[in-house]
């Protein structure tokens, strides 16, 4: 009893010690021994807004430690910006014409899917769009709506892809961009994954074991899977014909060479896809 009386002094100021600290901890209002705390820190920018969401759980030394953090990007834009993309539009998106993006808006699609595309695909055309004139802009966003509504299966990604694409390579090869769209959708209906048995492979049909080099030494398609790329696809066989053209002089031959015969109802086939076309630019603007 004597030895506990003296060892009074040393016990009893440390368990009062202890006992404060406990209460300082436990009437804290955003700590606790065990408590979780959510925290919501909001951030907005032009593009829309990224919401994370932070758990906390106090130590007993006073500390934090996160138990769990969400985050929520609201929009495509601000996909683009987690994907290491500029803060500000770019010049493609401040460039685009008011008929590009009213055609995006019926598509359920914004301006900023245009970035997001091209990003996604380093060779894509897309990437030039917003420095289009007006006219060639029209052009894209047309071709676009007419290949979605041709044929529903093709994403609105591969559509507008395939339709700058088109729009570009038309203009680079010197043939009318109209006379290519009638005859993508003859050959495939715009589906750049179509293949034939006698060996013709992707939006426009192009043989690859006959054209493989020429294709391969332009930097188009250094492999037969490359012609299931859209543009790739496109970019060849617009290619091969106005090679066609440069060497029969005509569009009629050049046409019948592309078909590999006589061409006469393919050459039909794809006047009346230019008339359809035409209509359907027609409505749309």
């Amino acid at each position: 009893m004597r030895r506990i009386w003296k060892l009074r002094k040393i016990y009893i100021p440390q368990a009062a010690a202890l006992i404060m600290i406990a209460a300082a901890i436990m009437c804290s209002p955003d700590k606790g021994m065990s408590s979780s705390i959510p925290r919501k820190d909001d951030t907005a920018d032009a593009g829309g807004t990224i919401i994370t969401t932070t758990a906390y759980e106090a130590n007993a030394d006073g500390s934090q430690k996160v138990l769990k953090t969400n985050a929520a990007i609201l929009n495509t834009r601000s996909i683009i910006k987690a994907q290491g993309g500029d803060n500000e539009p770019s010049s493609n998106v401040l460039g685009l014409h008011s008929s590009v993006r009213s055609s995006l808006k019926k598509m359920g699609l914004t301006a900023e899917h245009i970035d997001l595309w091209a990003n996604e695909h380093p060779r894509s055309t897309l990437k030039f769009l917003g420095d289009m004139t007006e006219k060639k802009q029209q052009k894209v966003a047309n071709v676009a709506t007419f290949i979605r509504k041709v044929n529903r299966s093709v994403s609105p990604k591969v559509a507008w892809r395939e339709a700058c694409a088109m729009v570009f390579y038309s203009h680079k090869y010197n043939l009318p961009v109209d006379l290519i769209v009638g005859l993508a959708k003859v050959e495939s209906r715009f589906n750049p994954s179509a293949y034939n048995r006698s060996g013709a492979m992707g939006v426009m049909q192009v043989m690859w074991k006959v054209h493989n080099g020429m294709l391969g030494a332009k930097g188009i398609a250094m492999k037969r899977d490359h012609m299931f790329d859209p543009e790739r696809g496109v970019e060849a066989g617009v290619l091969i014909l106005s090679r066609y053209v440069n060497a029969y002089g005509s569009m009629q031959k050049a046409l019948n060479r592309y078909y590999g015969g006589v061409a006469h109802s393919y050459i039909r086939k794809i006047n009346t896809n230019m008339a359809m076309l035409d209509r359907h630019s027609s409505m749309s603007n």
